[in-house]
């Protein structure tokens, strides 16, 4: 009789790192429905994508001067209203843009992995720092397993007692 192959579960111990469709084990990383073995990993490095919160901001504050010459010269009916309220529209989108990338963007961290085996780099993103140095971590506590494992090498010599004489 054969019975159908299944994934068993995990017992908690193996399990290093479980969240947001990744799991560490010490011998496997499984990213949605993909796994990885850890001893082809050869290296990672983390990285902050931060949005450029400085230009943004020199941007924001040239929107709001644009913003408000634009509607100092619809006041003034220096152009025709058609076109002085488009540009005042495209003046607002830049100023929303703009605020939202200085202001509201949240900066996200990025682990690259590379494998041995394989030419492409695994990339996993989080939104928290906490969340991705617990995945490098957990990935860290795997490789060293897998490299303790794998130079554990018991020799079992027979060596004769010593002849007292």
């Amino acid at each position: 009789m054969i019975q159908p192959v299944a994934p068993r579960p995990l017992p908690k111990e193996e399990v290093l790192y479980k969240n947001k469709r990744v799991i560490v084990t010490p011998s496997w990383l499984q990213v949605k429905n993909t796994s990885y073995a850890v001893r082809y990993i050869q290296k990672y490095s983390l990285k902050m994508l931060a949005p450029p919160r400085i230009s943004a901001g020199i941007v924001f504050f040239v929107a709001v001067g644009l913003t408000v010459w634009q509607l100092y010269r619809i006041k003034q009916q220096m152009l025709p209203t058609n076109l002085g309220w488009a540009m005042l529209a495209l003046c607002i989108l830049l100023l929303l843009g703009s605020s939202f990338v200085a202001f509201v963007m949240q900066t996200r961290y990025r682990l690259d992995i590379n494998f041995s085996d394989d030419a492409k780099t695994l990339q996993i993103v989080r939104t928290t720092r906490a969340d991705i140095e617990a995945l490098r971590t957990a990935i860290s506590i795997a490789m060293d397993w897998y490299q303790a494992e794998r130079n554990n090498i018991l020799i079992d010599a027979n060596v004769p007692p010593d002849d007292a004489d």
